[in-house]
């Protein structure tokens, strides 16, 4: 299984970061990079189709090893399931697993987005 480098940068859109910075706000998360690679979990989770995600685009947020490395295996992990479950070829380079990692991240972002519009948090 190939590890995340974690000097690599996590680079979403800008409607995803946009979609981000309203969680935070929100105080739903207390920071963008937990927000998105929770959403890159769910997506995973839900065996999202990420075929038509571009990775162009994009812009800088943050380095990876500012998640904690646990989360970072466990990202590694879902990629190496999902990727087996869908008859999908194994990343071979720490670039890929991020990208994979990102595209998940960009479609769990919609799907929660969908999930979660129009419900208000209680206190």
């Amino acid at each position: 299984m190939k590890r995340i480098d974690p000097n690599a940068t996590i680079r979403p859109t800008p409607e995803a970061r946009g979609y981000l910075d309203a969680l935070k706000s929100q105080a739903v998360f207390g920071r963008m990079i937990d927000a998105y690679v929770f959403a890159a979990a769910y997506a995973i989770k839900q065996n999202a189709d990420i075929s038509q995600v571009s990775l162009k685009g994009r812009q800088d947020m943050a380095i990876m090893k500012i998640v904690d490395d646990e989360v970072r295996l466990a990202l590694e992990a879902g990629v190496y399931a999902i990727t087996k479950r869908n008859s999908q070829p194994q990343p071979t380079e720490s670039r890929e697993v991020l990208e994979i990692i990102t595209k998940y991240a960009e479609v769990g972002l919609n799907l929660l987005k969908a999930r979660w519009e129009g419900k208000r948090r209680n206190y």
